[in-house]
């Protein structure tokens, strides 16, 4: 294969001192791989993962441990997540402190991630469920914007939505949804294999020398909802001041919880994590 990945910053910044979060990132510089992962926080009291920091923490990393073994030659996007997941499914079956199958839909652990694959001369494919996000860059002040950026604005609006109800009735409304989230066949990566039949793609070309900045939705805070930068700003951003540089202009917007309404986040200081390559 013509081209290779280079690494040149990682950040996972989990918000709170003392904690790993939920956040995972990783790549295979050799198979011409790379991924972030976003846990989703926990809802449930039960703690299936006694061993792990949560339930977020224990997917997001039996995700990226799993993904360190690259697709066979010949093998797609498709039929190796759905063998990705499924060997996830078997840990969680393992060290589970609940059986899978009396486990409640709203402890169930689920986390977005974003994969990429050289495929050949000057070529990538982007696999992703959920919002975490990508952005390619070959020049200054031109980015291609990868993902499901509406997620983000989803998120917002349903923050807000949250953020108006009772403490109690916001925590039954979350519980709700990660239900939903795990129903049979949904598209966000957990211990169903089925969810490989949804995962987006895309197809690009990467001109030598392009930046390619893998994040999780905390990062992309920066883009949506604070909307301080476009997604060309970040990237020139992280190109001047590097991965920290950006992470400390994003912890200076954070300001106060009394915030969270009118921005319409749920947590004032969110996992961040972002990963920064270049194409040769």
């Amino acid at each position: 294969m013509e081209g290779t990945l280079d690494c040149l910053e990682t950040v996972n910044d989990p918000g709170q001192p003392g904690r790993t979060g939920d956040d995972r990132f990783g790549y295979d510089l050799g198979a011409g791989t790379a991924w972030v992962l976003d846990g989703a926080s926990d809802v449930s009291d039960l703690r299936p993962f006694p061993q792990a920091e949560s339930g977020a923490a224990w997917i997001a990393e039996a995700l990226s441990a799993r993904l360190l073994t690259a697709p066979a030659p010949g093998q797609g996007a498709g039929a190796y997540f759905t063998a990705v997941l499924e060997d996830v499914r078997a840990a969680a079956a393992r060290e589970s402190a609940i059986a899978l199958d009396a486990l409640p839909g709203e402890a169930a652990p689920i986390a977005a991630g974003i994969w990429m694959q050289l495929t050949g001369p000057g070529r990538a494919q982007l696999c992703w469920l959920g919002d975490c996000m990508a952005i390619i860059s070959g020049r200054p002040g031109e980015a291609e914007l990868i993902g499901t950026p509406e997620k983000a604005e989803d998120e917002t609006q349903a923050a807000r939505t949250l953020l108006a109800m009772s403490p109690e009735d916001r925590l039954e409304a979350l519980r709700a949804a990660r239900r939903a989230q795990n129903t049979p066949g949904r598209a966000i990566f957990g211990l169903d294999p089925g969810a490989a039949q949804h995962l987006e793609r895309r197809e690009v070309r990467l001109d030598t020398g392009a930046d390619i900045l893998l994040m999780s939705d905390g990062f992309f805070r920066l883009v949506s909802p604070y909307r301080e930068m476009t997604p060309a700003g970040l990237i020139d951003t992280v190109r001047e001041h590097g991965l920290i540089g950006a992470l400390q202009r994003l912890r200076a917007l954070e300001g106060a919880d009394a915030d969270n309404a009118r921005l319409g986040r749920i947590k004032t200081r969110d996992d961040a994590c972002a990963l920064w390559l270049r194409h040769e």
